[in-house]
């Protein structure tokens, strides 16, 4: 049947109407898709680029901030150093079939080399700088490095990254061409990137042929899953899977439009920013700030310098991104007027939002404009290039993440919790993951439906057409000794609203237990903020933490979510945790997501202190006065 809402619930005109097939399955299992046609783009994503060079050259395409003051690239000015570098590209014969691989922040150089390598049918992997700058061993940029036995890698800065890589390079275990924006000449073996860059702005003959030869069906990127669960995993995204999600998108997405400004500060090597963000921004042929900071401790005051100047149409981020510049907005009435003032809507991803935090952003934005700023929201993955559902309308809950955009189907599927499982099918989801046919097979059911092992469930079972909410991760679930299921993502969604900004993350425990526990990340500056006088008299952050008053204002966190909650949900002890989540450990990606099986693991020890007896030092029991 196909089903719209009340007249009421229709969407304003910068919205497409909502149009929902909902089909009824034994079992059961919903089929869930929109039933607007999915417009066609081109076959190879960089033509968007070549349009926007012809009709409007001037317009500044990237801009990032230097040493020097703004460094900007117009759209003529970005065509013509992506077909050098392209004609350099075709001119090395390189094998297609293996893709090239980047180390880099979010920059100009990289999207220019991304564009070009994407424009003759060069795979490209872009490997997030976590994974060389944070990590003491490199796991990670070695399993990808291994796997993609890439022909040639590229480097924003090489004194940054080489340190790792010459050891691999004297070991035998990384044969590739190295160029380096920057640094080059210091280090035996990398040349500059100019050194890839033909005299000519035109494409040549033969990249004009290569470019000509891109298919819907060219493999775009191999582009690494975040290494929340596991090894990261190279995903296959085509041009088609980028171009038909940034169409479906504009279908539903009414207020896109030329002229877009964007602050965005999302790793490249991540989905939600190298494909979201960046496609969204190039196909309407807006312009896109990089922003050198983000909304964290550490990188706010970057961030506020950027949307001051900017004044971004569009902000996207992850949920705690959205934490901290609501503490900054509050109290910064010159940041509140230039955010908000051109802002067509703010756009959250990766997690659930807190609806407090989502309620008092909307509430900001009708204080300083007279108009509520929409939330919008969605659900994706690496695997759909990423977006499969699409909040489309002024929706007022934080745990919507619409529904399904053209060109895309969703299957539901009840499980053995109670729970929903949701399954992807479209024109955004890729064929399967790079030399790993294990991991392909057992990605997808025999209706070749994608398995990302989310659970979602009808906001309202009467009104499909108001949208699913996301409900966790169907592995996360676990039971209590009492065989109670334990609903882990609303657990953590609970106590991330009532920490929220003390906390980064909760990690409730644990499996086969009589009654729940947590592990704790505190947001260590912002908590030493609440406390100055106990930051300034405990340096180390051990003491600082076991300090009666920092566990006191935890304990009454922990409180507030007790109230009413039964066996399932209530949290009975738990520990501030002193180390950060460790990416060596698969515990945390560079995007803040929280890998709690490897938590558990990794802190195995902190687990059987939580449910000693009696309780040790570190451990505070919720109920205790």
């Amino acid at each position: 049947m196909t089903v719209s809402p009340p007249s009421e619930s229709h969407p304003s005109p910068p919205f497409a109407g909502i149009q929902l097939r909902l089909t009824e399955q034994p079992g059961g299992v919903l089929l869930l898709e929109n039933a607007l046609p999915l417009p066609e783009g081109p076959a190879n994503l960089v033509s968007w680029l070549h349009q926007h060079a012809a009709a409007q050259p001037g317009v500044t395409f990237l801009r990032e901030r230097t040493p020097d003051g703004w460094r900007e690239v117009s759209y003529g000015a970005a065509l013509a150093q992506v077909n050098r570098l392209a004609n350099g590209l075709a001119a090395l014969d390189l094998d297609p079939a293996r893709p090239l691989a980047t180390l880099s922040p979010n920059g100009i150089d990289l999207a220019l080399f991304q564009l070009a390598a994407m424009s003759v049918g060069h795979p490209v992997s872009p490997i997030s700088v976590a994974y060389s700058l944070r990590s003491q061993t490199g796991t990670h940029l070695y399993h990808i490095l291994k796997l993609t036995r890439t022909p040639l890698l590229f480097l924003d800065d090489a004194d940054l990254h080489m340190g790792k890589l010459d050891e691999w390079r004297t070991l035998g275990e990384l044969d590739a061409r190295i160029y380096a924006a920057r640094n080059a000449d210091r280090h035996a073996g990398v040349q500059p990137l100019d050194h890839l860059l033909s005299s000519d702005g035109s494409l040549s003959t033969q990249a004009q042929a290569r470019f000509d030869a891109v298919t819907p069906q060219t493999v775009a990127k191999v582009q690494f899953t975040s290494g929340s669960t596991a090894l990261p995993k190279g995903v296959e995204v085509t041009h088609d899977m980028m171009v038909s999600n940034q169409e479906g998108i504009a279908a539903l997405w009414k207020l896109l439009g030329p002229g877009e400004r964007a602050v965005d500060w999302l790793p490249w090597s991540h989905t939600f920013g190298g494909n979201f963000v960046f496609n969204m921004v190039l196909r309407q042929g807006g312009t896109l700030t990089i922003d050198g900071g983000s909304p964290t401790p550490q990188g706010i005051d970057i961030t506020r310098r950027n949307i001051l100047e900017v004044r971004p149409t569009l902000y996207f981020g992850v949920p705690r991104s959205y934490t901290e510049l609501l503490a900054l907005l509050e109290h910064d009435a010159e940041l509140r007027e230039a955010f908000f003032s051109d802002l067509k809507f703010m756009f959250v991803a990766a997690a659930a939002l807190d609806q407090t935090t989502f309620e008092r952003l909307s509430v900001l934005s009708e204080e300083q404009t007279g108009r509520a700023v929409p939330f919008l929201s969605a659900w994706g993955c690496t695997e759909t290039a990423p977006d499969a559902c699409l909040v489309y309308w002024p929706a007022r809950q934080a745990s919507n993440i619409g529904l399904p955009i053209p060109g895309v189907q969703l299957k539901l599927v009840p499980d053995a919790s109670g729970k929903q499982e949701l399954r992807v099918r479209g024109r955004c989801l890729t064929r399967g993951y790079f030399e790993n046919p294990e991991a392909t097979a057992k990605g997808f059911d025999p209706e070749g439906f994608y398995c990302p092992q989310d659970a979602v469930k009808l906001i309202d079972p009467q009104r499909p057409e108001a949208g699913l909410a996301f409900d966790g991760r169907i592995g996360e679930d676990f039971k209590l000794t009492s065989g109670t299921w334990v609903n882990n993502g609303a657990v953590r969604r609970s106590v991330n609203a009532y920490g929220q900004p003390y906390l980064l993350e909760v990690v409730p425990t644990a499996p086969n237990r009589a009654y729940l526990g947590a592990l704790v990340f505190p947001n260590l500056p912002l908590l030493r903020g609440q406390f100055p006088a106990l930051g300034a008299a405990h340096s180390g952050d051990r003491e600082f933490l076991l300090q009666p008053e920092v566990r006191e204002f935890f304990r009454d966190i922990f409180r507030q979510h007790n109230v009413g909650g039964g066996n399932s949900t209530r949290i009975e002890r738990f520990i501030l945790l002193i180390q950060p989540p460790q990416v060596d450990r698969q515990e945390a990606t560079d995007k803040g997501y929280i890998n709690q099986g490897a938590v558990l693991r990794g802190r195995a020890e902190r687990v059987g202190e939580l449910y000693a007896e009696p309780p040790g030092e570190r451990v505070v029991v919720v109920d205790a006065g």
